[in-house]
């Protein structure tokens, strides 16, 4: 992937004699580093060494992996959680990913690269891929929180976000090709890809819209040459129906048509 100047490289705040104000910045970054121990400063050294990247701004990788449970045990600290950067993370991930899947798949109409891209942001691929570099290891949690995929997904795309503030697109654009290269090629197959009801649930459980329900509409036809009509709900609106020679066939037409017509809507109201 090409070069790219990150924009926060770009835009620095001038001090009263109208440059950057070098010793504040020192001071910025000593302060977050400083407030790591010892022992958590080497973990997540080990962390940025597996990663391949070397960050200077270490409080910024701490913070992107410090659960909100971890943050409101210790608030006296001061400490922050890792919210803000999940969102800027989440955010860099996508155009990231966008970008990658339009360089490498060319022919792919902007159909099958929001379906490719979808799955590839989804939760279920950030856990894997947070499970595969051991991350949970790394994450601070609250005394009474388990370690859920979900909260791994998060502190996946936290730090992102803490790496991209760090070194820049260019690093990030580096470690997420090579990160997400082979769940790229795995997510392309067919069966993968064409599994819509997965697709569906994995996304409405993303944004809090609970199960999909699959009902029967109707079947017509004779008895050795049924067709099935299948609807299905999403938060007690009915999104779509499918047709197809099966139940399960018909129940993943209806999937496709529901999932599509939601991305089209959030991508809309993303705009």
């Amino acid at each position: 992937m090409k070069a790219a100047v990150s924009i926060t490289n770009v835009i620095s705040v001038p001090d009263s004699h109208g440059t950057k104000s070098a010793s504040s910045h020192s001071h910025r970054m000593n302060a977050q580093t400083t407030a790591i121990n010892p022992k958590r400063f080497k973990e997540l050294d080990q962390l940025c060494h597996k990663l391949g990247v070397t960050c200077g701004r270490m409080g910024l990788v701490n913070e992107a992996l410090t659960h909100s449970s971890y943050a409101a045990e210790h608030a006296a600290e001061g400490i922050k959680d890792s919210e803000k950067l999940e969102f800027f993370g989440d955010a860099v991930l996508r155009f990231i990913i966008s970008e990658y899947l339009l360089e490498r798949f060319p022919d792919y109409d902007e159909g099958k690269l929001t379906e490719l891209r979808a799955v590839l942001v989804s939760d279920r691929i950030l856990a894997e891929i947070a499970q595969e570099i051991g991350l949970s290891k790394y994450i601070l949690l609250g005394q009474k929180v388990q370690m859920r995929p979900s909260i791994m997904a998060q502190a996946l795309e936290a730090l992102i976000g803490a790496i991209y503030q760090d070194l820049g697109l260019f690093t990030v654009q580096t470690l997420l090709v090579r990160v997400f290269g082979h769940q790229t090629t795995v997510c392309d197959r067919d069966e993968v890809k064409d599994n819509y009801k997965q697709q569906l649930q994995e996304y409405t459980q993303g944004k809090s819209m609970g199960i999909p329900i699959y009902s029967l509409v109707h079947s017509e036809g004779p008895s050795h040459d049924l067709v099935f009509t299948v609807s299905v709900e999403v938060s007690g609106k009915i999104m779509a129906q499918g047709v197809g020679k099966s139940k399960k066939a018909a129940e993943q037409e209806a999937a496709k048509a529901a999932y599509q017509i939601l991305v089209i809507e959030q991508s809309a109201q993303s705009a």
